[in-house]
């Protein structure tokens, strides 16, 4: 899955069109299957990738820092890895 990269300045700006953290963190929910359990997997991830805030806290706070953990998993999601996988790639990036 091919993903735009993703700039800090996303988190504070507004668009019509999704940014790419948007279609990133789509993709991660249908990846751990949608509902709860998609959001728990998108959360898991984000961690694994170096997001380290509470789900409470707005990635326009830290905009680097999330940049920086999106991009990590774009990076993983473009070899199109099933949810096992991607959490093992990122464990080692």
């Amino acid at each position: 899955m091919p993903f735009d990269e993703v700039f800090p300045t996303h988190f504070n700006t507004l668009s019509r069109n999704p940014f790419p953290h948007v279609l990133i963190e789509q993709a991660l929910l249908q990846l751990g299957g949608g509902g709860i359990e998609g959001s728990k997997f998108a959360k898991q991830t984000l961690t694994a990738a170096g997001w380290r805030h509470a789900s409470v806290v707005s990635y326009g706070k830290y905009p680097e820092e999330a940049a920086t953990a999106f991009n990590k998993i774009r990076l993983v999601l473009a070899d199109d890895p099933n949810a096992e996988q991607l959490m093992q790639r990122l464990a080692v990036a």
